[in-house]
């Protein structure tokens, strides 16, 4: 069900709830009565990138389910018609499909969703430290979950860019709901991707499109920021298990639970080797506290 609401209303809202913004995201389940999802994880990460980045800012969050209920909110904010609302959403492969919406209320995440921001080398570690009796992880365990990451980027790459440039040609690329049967796990220190499920998506990729692929975005396609977030957090829960398990001694950590430890964690990570995700979003911070305060 689509969110609709006056540009009145979205405006007010804010002062109504005694904050200075209120915050769209996607996220959790839209309930029609409420207007708005109860709950959403999404909520969580961008809770902790608000802390950590804007720890001014009085924000109340509005999860409204899907993308397309939150992309309608931010076009009024870039059309000036609606004021005192903020929008964060998944950047998808957006500004490869050259649809991203400028401007400094609109806050898109900086790889394809909160999933390639939170499930990262240095946040894992950062958060395997807080867990660890020393409050530290040392360089052997750092060393081998960078090395780890460092490898599927590589591997994965070609498949990540196959969906970046599906999704520009408006054709299925990566199937969502059957994402893990592209890996290979014959080597679970190294996971690849199926050689005979990357020949039959490109088979497929022929047969559906009109002309030849041929990039021609203005941003260079990245398997770290453009793999499907939830590919990309799969593998990096096992990781993160291993270490957990090894540190706590507990039998299992479910992924609810993992997802939660490490969105809220967004907010307390040290990014050392990762600048790139820090810069990003103290720029976008800097441009959103300069609006606000012109």
């Amino acid at each position: 069900m689509n969110f609709t609401r006056t540009n009145s209303g979205l405006s007010n809202s804010a002062a109504f709830h005694g904050v200075d913004f209120i915050v769209y995201s996607e996220g959790g389940e839209y309930d029609p009565e409420l207007k708005c999802s109860k709950w959403a994880i999404d909520t969580i990460f961008w809770g902790g990138v608000f802390s950590k980045y804007i720890p001014s800012l009085q924000y109340k969050f509005r999860p409204l389910g899907s993308k397309e209920n939150v992309v309608p909110v931010a076009k009024k904010i870039a059309e000036s018609k609606i004021a005192n609302t903020i929008v964060v959403m998944d950047r998808d492969h957006d500004s490869h499909r050259g649809c991203v919406i400028k401007h400094p209320c609109v806050i898109y995440t900086y790889g394809y969703s909160w999933e390639n921001d939170a499930w990262r080398a240095d946040n894992l570690i950062s958060k395997l430290a807080k867990l660890s009796p020393e409050r530290e992880v040392n360089s052997q365990i750092k060393k081998q979950i960078n090395d780890q990451c460092k490898n599927f980027y590589a591997d994965f790459r070609r498949l990540v860019y196959i969906d970046v440039l599906c999704s520009i040609g408006r054709i299925k690329g990566l199937d969502r709901e059957k994402f893990w049967s592209y890996v290979d796990q014959k080597n679970c220190d190294r996971l690849k991707v199926k050689k005979e499920k990357f020949r039959e998506l490109i088979k497929d990729v022929k047969l559906k499109r009109v002309a030849p692929f041929k990039y021609s975005g203005g941003h260079s396609i990245d398997a770290e920021r453009d793999c499907y977030g939830k590919l990309l957090a799969k593998f990096f829960y096992g990781i993160f298990c291993d270490s957990y398990k090894k540190i706590t001694g507990a039998k299992n950590l479910n992924r609810f639970d993992a997802d939660l430890m490490i969105a809220e964690h967004i907010e307390h990570c040290i990014f050392e080797e990762e600048q790139g995700i820090n810069l990003y979003y103290l720029k976008k911070a800097d441009k959103l506290l300069k609006f606000i305060k012109a």
